[in-house]
């Protein structure tokens, strides 16, 4: 009996360490890569001294399980881990997704209703018809006239009131069904979060040399996020440099709501398998139509340890060095997000650490953030226009030693002394020596394009025919300013010896030619009020029994 009161409170003491509460891990940090994230997590553990058994919940469900990596201080040793998902959390749906499904039911509840009573007002309308007809007809020869037309007034008068409700039926059925479409896209749009509620839980097997609280971090790879780089072009004056606002497009759906995270967003792009590709013997064979060879391509291991990326991965915002902001009041300016940005350039990437806590909800919605802001010094403004395909002039600022801005491929805004003025695509994946940003159209830079028809001719001479065409581009300045411009023409290349293009004797002399790709570029200057024509003539000879497409 003395042995079995001794081992109860043993017994008891061990279920009170294995039957701990699960402890709720909180998102420190996020590294969001173009496609896919790194989070930490950190947590304090009580521990007792020997063996103990925790369970951390509230990771995301959505890892790869390779990535996931411990860290606890203390001396505490892993004895073992196993990650799993909590499907159950999936039923616990937040209030204000309830609301909703109480109201989507409400109004589906309605519709049913509504239908119903419609559906009894045109049996009524039916019978109402049915009956008049049948007392017109049949009965009509025993009624007198009054009664008659008494009929007619009441059917008259019974099927305004009936016409009336059905409309108001109809209308609100109408409004039922906006309603509940309205419900159900909201709720389809919440369910990106609330849907995936399901938590992911680690379970440590962990050995404490002392009874403590220790700190543990943990860290993994998530592929349900992503950032997209946009910019904002801000022009102030044509002929002064350009204001460059790097922002960010970042979305995730990883299960959890990150609130007040320190984010890192990177270029990186990590992968499941990082092996160079290999090529194999390239074979070359007679075709045999009776037989079919099939040649399986070398395989890679995809299913090796986890990935070195993720070890690599150590650019987070706790790491990021940031300039001191005590400013002196003699000397004192208006802060910007750039002060808050740290740019490292890693080996494989670019990372911008930024030192600002950050909330970006769980459900998809773009969120977007500023980055940094630049200027841009070296830039050349001028007015583009190739007339043959469009006759507009496009306003164009080339941009020397652009490799230098660090800039991803993206949409950009344009505002032209603080006005929205469109939209252009930045590309810095170009070998050219500057990079061209369009920044609009501007109707004041006129480009008109004309047939000129003296130049126009078809002639046959001996067994070849001989076409001849010309066209006049007349560009005419408007501003009040001077401005360059490059017209981009073209004439015909032939892809046949026995047909002969060349350009016409009236061809204005072009500022540069490419004879490969019959391009004719012309630079020039025009100053307010100036006007500019430019011909273009050519000739094409071909045997007279030929039809071309041309």
């Amino acid at each position: 009996m003395k042995k079995l009161s001794i081992f109860l409170p043993l017994l008891m003491l061990a279920m009170s360490v294995f039957a701990q509460a699960p402890k709720q891990a909180q998102i420190s940090s996020a590294t969001v890569f173009l496609n896919g994230a790194q989070l930490t997590h950190t947590v304090v553990l009580p521990l007792q001294k020997g063996d103990n058994e925790v369970l951390i919940e509230n990771l995301s469900p959505s890892i790869n399980q390779r990535s996931l990596q411990v860290k606890i201080a203390g001396g505490v040793v892993i004895s073992s881990y196993e990650y799993s998902i909590d499907y159950l959390s999936a039923d616990k749906t937040d209030k204000s997704t309830k609301l909703l499904q109480d109201s989507l039911q409400q109004a589906q509840e309605r519709l049913t209703a509504l239908n119903s009573d419609l559906a009894t007002t045109n049996s009524m309308l039916s019978l109402l018809e049915k009956g008049v007809q049948h007392s017109l007809t049949v009965d009509g020869q025993n009624l007198s006239t009054e009664t008659i037309e008494k009929n007619i007034n009441y059917y008259q008068t019974r099927q305004k009131a009936l016409q009336q409700q059905k409309a108001s039926f109809d209308k609100s059925i109408a409004d039922t069904k906006q309603l509940i479409s309205r419900l159900q896209n909201q709720i389809r749009q919440d369910g990106k979060k609330q849907g995936a509620r399901r938590s992911g839980l680690l379970r440590l097997n962990l050995n404490s040399p002392k009874t403590a609280q220790v700190k543990a971090e943990i860290q993994y790879f998530t592929p349900n996020a992503s950032w997209q780089p946009a910019y904002e072009l801000q022009v102030k004056k044509i002929g002064e440099p350009i204001d460059v606002v790097m922002k960010a497009h970042v979305s995730q759906t990883t299960g959890l709501d990150w609130q007040n995270v320190r984010l890192t967003l990177s270029t990186g792009a990590p992968s499941s398998n990082n092996s160079a590709p290999e090529l194999s013997t390239w074979f070359v064979r007679q075709y045999k139509p009776v037989y079919k060879e099939t040649r399986r391509a070398k395989s890679y291991d995809t299913n090796g340890a986890a990935m070195p990326m993720m070890m690599a991965m150590k650019a987070t915002a706790d790491e990021a060095v940031v300039a001191d902001m005590a400013v002196e009041e003699e000397d004192a300016y208006e802060s910007t997000i750039s002060d808050y940005v740290t740019t490292n350039t890693q080996q494989l990437s670019v990372d911008y650490a930024i030192d600002l806590p950050y909330t970006i909800l769980g459900n998809g919605k773009k969120q977007t953030i500023a980055l940094l802001e630049k200027k841009i010094e070296d830039v050349a403004y001028t007015y583009y226009s190739a007339p043959k395909l469009d006759a507009t002039s496009y306003l164009v600022a080339e941009v020397s030693n652009w490799e230098r801005l660090q800039l991803l491929d993206g949409t950009a805004v344009v505002t032209y002394d603080g006005t929205f003025f469109g939209e252009t695509y930045l590309s810095s994946s170009t070998t050219d020596q500057k990079l061209r940003l369009t920044l609009g159209d501007d109707k004041q830079v006129v480009v008109k394009r004309e047939k000129v028809e003296d130049f126009t001719s078809t002639k046959v001479v001996g067994q070849d025919k001989r076409v001849s065409s010309g066209y006049k581009v007349i560009v005419r300045n408007n501003k009040q300013v001077a401005v360059n411009v490059v017209i981009k023409e073209q004439y015909p290349i032939s892809t046949d010896k026995q047909i002969v293009c060349t350009l016409g004797d009236k061809t204005t002399p072009a500022t540069e030619v490419d004879a490969s790709e019959g391009l004719l570029t012309y630079n020039f200057e025009l100053q307010p009020g100036e006007q500019k024509e430019i011909i273009v003539s050519y000739t094409i000879k071909y045997p007279k029994d030929w039809t071309l497409q041309m």
